[in-house]
């Protein structure tokens, strides 16, 4: 059970069902639940999107390539699901 309140999927409306829209897992069709723990603010989610792709992939001189694998072998060893 969650202790912040967020909106699910399926009550999603407006604003913060286009933002889910384009935060779905390519795999298993379903938002994150870190996407949704942003949920009551969609500046802040939008705001934390720029964040999270300004500082994930394509910004070191390893390339897209070699930071894809860093994060998949980081995300294996911690396995966490993300």
């Amino acid at each position: 059970m969650a202790y912040i309140k967020t909106i699910d999927e399926s009550e999603a409306s407006g604003k913060i069902k286009e933002l889910y829209e384009g935060r779905k897992d390519h795999h298993s069709g379903k938002v994150s639940n870190i996407a949704k723990l942003f949920s009551l603010r969609p500046d802040l989610l939008e705001a934390q999107q720029r964040f999270s792709r300004a500082i994930q992939f394509g910004g070191s001189s390893l390339g897209v390539k070699r930071e894809e694998m860093i994060s998949v072998l980081v995300g294996s060893l911690l396995k966490c699901s993300y």
